[in-house]
């Protein structure tokens, strides 16, 4: 039951992240300028930029509860002390996503504190799928459980979340056409300003990025590292079609659900080649320390 909760928590997840970058990119991030209510009311106003920053809301609220109970049902259920401290660190971080969630909204949307909050988001994504993974049972291993795949999907999995929170900041600063051709950036090789310089670091990791996803798929051979590499490609190719299509909307928000996407796959095959083992060994059940001395 557990493992269910936990995999409904995760698709709740992925969709108010999804939900959120929609919110973005329509520009409805202070469609309800205050926090917890909508223009002081329950019942917002039936407009357009509004209904979706309140789905937002609502669909956070739907995640916070699967979450809660995801916890609860973890900690009564395993004893494996690795998924026991993730079960904790789960209400932990989504008591902060709530607060960065609030001071968005009433700091008027500032990009560190956007960034954050997007951070914060993949970090409990993340945390989901390990533990649903951990809840069924640990990974079998196999030809893709080898320590040069645990090695790149580490580093992956670190490069990626730098990458996501550079397009995080991009995204909130208004940095999207700071380089507005491609492959150069206003004509130059390299850029002069700041915000073209995050652009463009930005564009280029994930350049980077493609090219080490293609080896992980490479070497792992397994439907989900494929997927991975898929992911990245169509990734890249929305990242530049975002550019030279000025920002579209709909291209805008594909982009970053892209990229949630391939954060979700990679988590996965970072678990099943054993990076996270360690969290899935089984521990003592509590009084069985007891109840053995008693038996001697």
């Amino acid at each position: 039951m557990a493992a269910r909760l936990a995999g409904a928590a995760v698709v709740a997840v992925f969709l108010l992240m999804t939900l959120g970058n929609v919110v973005s990119a329509t520009g409805s991030g202070l469609a309800c300028p205050d926090w917890p209510l909508c223009h002081g009311s329950v019942i917002p106003p039936l407009r357009l930029d509004v209904l979706i920053e309140y789905s937002h809301r609502l669909a956070a609220l739907a995640a916070t509860v699967l979450i809660v109970a995801t916890t609860v049902l973890t900690l009564r259920g395993t004893h494996a002390p690795g998924l026991r401290r993730l079960a904790w660190l789960l209400p932990v971080l989504l008591a902060g996503q709530i607060a960065l969630g609030g001071i968005t909204v009433l700091l008027k949307l500032p990009h560190l504190i956007s960034t954050a909050h997007l951070v914060n988001a993949l970090l409990i994504l993340a945390g989901l799928i390990v533990l649903a993974r951990g809840l069924q049972a640990a990974p079998a291993g196999g030809r893709a459980d080898n320590d040069r795949l645990r090695r790149l999907a580490r580093v992956g999995l670190i490069l990626l979340l730098v990458q996501l929170a550079l397009g995080g900041y991009v995204r909130h600063s208004g940095a999207g056409l700071a380089c507005p051709d491609f492959p150069l950036c206003s004509g130059d090789v390299l850029p002069t300003q700041w915000l073209a310089g995050v652009h463009w670091v930005h564009r280029w990791l994930g350049v980077l990025l493609l090219g080490l996803f293609v080896h992980v798929a490479v070497m792992g051979r397994t439907a989900a590292t494929r997927l991975v590499a898929a992911l990245a490609v169509l990734q890249v190719a929305l990242g530049i079609a975002a550019v030279l299509l000025q920002l579209t909307p709909v291209v805008r928000a594909a982009h970053a659900a892209v990229g949630y996407s391939i954060w979700a796959v990679l988590v996965w095959v970072s678990v099943e080649a054993g990076c996270w083992r360690g969290s899935f060994a089984p521990g003592t059940p509590p009084g069985a320390t007891r109840e053995a001395v008693h038996a001697t």
